[in-house]
């Protein structure tokens, strides 16, 4: 597994329910352990794993450290996409994103697409007739902490 990925507080969803058990077998590859590892300066409690989780070697909250090519941003995809076409693949977009704000955080490369969204984007721009050089703004390996 990678481990000279940068790691910060704000790439873990605050929801993100981590582990501090560092005899656990399964540490090593554990994203729970990860996050645990990068608690946000100030904060003093949160939702974590307990011992009773594990049970013969296994743990039922235990998950794959996993290491993602995250996409940034999608102003070139709409650059070369036709006037006509504009509107209404911004529109399908916004609603798969969740709405106009979420859209505009994910359009200005403020949040990292997963590579289930950026296929479903650059699908939707395929079915449309664009299919030749399609890319995000930018590409950058994160750890995995929104696939469960």
């Amino acid at each position: 597994m990678e481990k000279n990925i940068l790691l910060t507080p704000d790439q873990i969803p605050p929801s993100y329910v981590r582990c501090f058990q560092g005899d656990c077998p399964l540490a090593d590859t554990c994203a729970r352990f990860l996050a645990g590892q990068c608690i946000p300066e100030g904060q003093e409690c949160g939702a974590a794993v307990y011992p009773t989780a594990r049970r013969d070697g296994d743990c039922k909250y235990y998950r794959q450290t996993r290491v993602i090519r995250a996409a940034y941003g999608f102003k070139a995809l709409f650059a070369e996409a036709k006037q006509k076409d504009s509107t209404p693949l911004r529109n399908r977009v916004k609603e798969y994103l969740g709405g106009h704000g979420t859209y505009y955080r994910y359009l200005h490369g403020e949040r990292p697409l997963m590579p289930e969204q950026q296929e479903w984007i650059l699908n939707l721009f395929r079915r449309n007739g664009y299919t030749e050089d399609l890319c995000f703004d930018g590409y950058r390996e994160i750890y995995d902490f929104v696939s469960d």
